[in-house]
């Protein structure tokens, strides 16, 4: 099974808002190739992932790319496809588990968020016209598309901060595994920062792989994108 928790850049500097899982592949006319747009490009549990949802906003990603001067080929665009659908899984297992732990977002923190982007008002005032032009030119949704979509990443990002708020270092286990590595503390102390950092870090992916481990064994998670 691929590693799911990859974190992606938001595809919303359109309107600077918290995580949006908007890094899609770019399958295009792959994608009618290989079936119906509505077929499912991967499945967790009972909830369908489709080529649609990859294609929506595959354009806007490919679009970025090129304007960045990449030369956005097939080799690319397997790449892509692959790794962003992994990012789709990652977030629909991260919003199951959530609302299995009881977690939600309120449609108030949804408003929040989008009221609140400087890209969405005129004079300090929201501007509800600006904002649905702005939605379907940038990613070709309906606002309540969007809205939903940004509440997804909320929620995912909610269980995210849940799942590794028990992950602590303390200072006896920072010393103890630079000892360990280094075989001394001689520059420990130097050191002791960015090591830290790493040591955390480390310690994060071991618990990523070990919750999407259990989460794979009770639930069937199927991708169905070709090579």
């Amino acid at each position: 099974m691929i590693s799911f928790l990859i974190k992606y850049k938001k595809i919303i500097l359109i309107i600077t808002l918290t995580f949006f899982l908007g890094s899609l592949v770019y399958i295009g006319a792959d994608a009618y190739r290989r079936g119906a747009m509505n077929s499912a490009a991967a499945k967790v549990g009972s909830h369908t992932i489709s080529y649609r949802q990859l294609s929506r906003l595959s354009e806007n990603r490919a679009r970025v790319l090129r304007d960045q001067g990449v030369d956005v080929n097939e080799d690319v665009l397997a790449f892509l496809n692959q790794q962003l659908l992994a990012g789709l899984i990652s977030e629909e297992i991260l919003v199951q588990s959530a609302k299995e732990a009881g977690l939600a977002v309120s449609d108030y923190e949804v408003a929040y968020d989008i009221s609140h982007s400087p890209l969405l008002s005129q004079g300090g005032q929201f501007n509800k016209q600006q904002y649905q032009a702005i939605i379907r030119q940038a990613t070709g949704m309906k606002p309540v598309e969007f809205e939903e979509q940004l509440r997804r990443g909320k929620l995912a990002d909610r269980f995210r901060t849940v799942l590794y708020a028990n992950y602590k270092l303390t200072p006896a286990e920072i010393k103890h595994a630079y000892k360990t590595q280094h075989g001394n503390l001689r520059e420990f102390e130097q050191n002791k920062k960015d090591f830290a950092t790493q040591l955390l870090d480390t310690k994060m992916e071991t618990a990523q792989h070990a919750f999407f481990d259990d989460f794979n064994a009770r639930v069937e998670v199927k991708t169905f994108l070709k090579d």
